[in-house]
C-alpha cells in the first residue's frame, strides 16, 4: 500500500532530478553568456555593424547575466544535491529577484515600444546619408552597415530605391539592395531592387523581435517560477528527512 512518506519521498526525488538538471543547463547558459559577452567586449565593434545598440553596455549585460546564471545553477544543483536550506534559501531569494527584473523588463520595454521608430531613424541616416554623398568611394564601415540592413530587412534605401540619388551609381542602387544580385556586383537595377523603404521594415523587424522577446521573458517568468516550487518541494523533503 502505497503510505504518505512514500508520496513525499517520490515528489522529492522528482523534484530534486529536474531541478539539478535545470539548474545544469543553467550553468552551460551562463557559460555561453559570457563567452559571447567577452567576444563582444574583445572585439564586437570591429566585427558588428553599428545598428544603434551600444556594443560595450551590451556584451558587459551579456556578461553580467552570465555570472548571475552560473551563480543560480551553482545554489540550485548544490541545495538540490545537499538539501541545505541556506543554498535553497539563496537560490529561492536570487530567482524571486531575477524575476521582479524580468517583469521590469518586460513594463520598460512596452512602454518604450513607441520609440522603436525614432531609435531605428537615428540610426541608420548618418550611414545611409554618407554612403549616398560619397557613392562607391563610402568608407567600409558605412557601406557594411548599409549592406546588412539592407539584406538582413530586405529593402533599399531609408524610404525606398529613390532615395540613392549619387550620380556615382548611374541610376541603378547598391547591390544589397536586390536579392539576386551576384555577390561581386556593386551596384544592381532599380527595376530588380526590393520596393520597401528601410525604415519601415527595420522597424517592423525591431518591433517583431520585441514582441518576441517579451513573450521570451514571459515564458521564462513562468518557468522559474516552476523551478522555485521545486526548490520549495526539495526543501519541505529534507525537513521530512530530517524529521525522520
Amino acid at each position: 500500500m502505497v503510505t504518505m512518506d512514500d508520496c513525499t519521498k517520490c515528489l522529492q526525488g522528482f523534484s530534486k532530478v529536474i531541478l539539478i538538471l535545470i539548474n545544469t543547463l543553467s550553468l552551460l547558459a551562463g557559460i555561453a553568456l559570457i563567452a559571447v559577452g567577452g567576444w563582444a567586449l574583445a572585439v564586437g565593434k570591429e566585427k558588428l555593424p553599428d545598428l544603434g545598440v551600444p556594443i560595450t553596455p551590451a556584451g558587459t549585460c551579456l556578461v553580467v547575466l552570465g555570472v548571475l546564471l552560473m551563480l543560480v545553477g551553482c545554489f540550485g544543483c548544490f541545495g538540490a544535491i545537499t538539501g541545505k536550506h541556506n543554498l535553497l534559501n539563496i537560490y529561492l531569494m536570487v530567482l524571486g529577484v531575477i524575476i521582479i527584473l524580468e517583469i521590469a523588463v518586460i513594463i520598460f520595454v512596452l512602454v518604450n515600444k513607441a520609440k522603436v521608430s525614432d531609435s531605428i531613424s537615428d540610426a541608420i541616416a548618418d550611414p545611409f546619408g554618407d554612403v549616398n554623398k560619397d557613392g562607391l568611394d563610402a568608407s567600409d564601415f558605412n557601406k557594411n552597415f548599409v549592406d546588412t540592413v539592407q539584406s538582413v530587412a530586405e529593402c533599399c534605401g531609408i524610404e525606398g530605391p529613390e532615395f540613392w540619388t549619387n550620380k556615382a551609381f548611374g541610376g541603378k542602387v547598391p547591390a544589397s539592395c536586390c536579392e539576386n544580385a551576384a555577390e561581386d556586383d556593386q551596384l544592381c537595377a532599380v527595376a530588380d531592387a526590393y520596393k520597401g523603404g528601410c525604415l519601415e521594415n527595420s522597424e517592423g523587424l525591431v518591433k517583431k523581435a520585441l514582441i518576441a522577446m517579451i513573450v521570451a521573458v514571459a515564458v521564462l517568468v513562468v518557468f522559474e517560477i516552476v523551478c522555485m516550487i521545486l526548490a520549495w518541494c526539495t526543501r519541505v523533503g529534507a525537513d521530512y528527512e530530517q524529521q525522520a
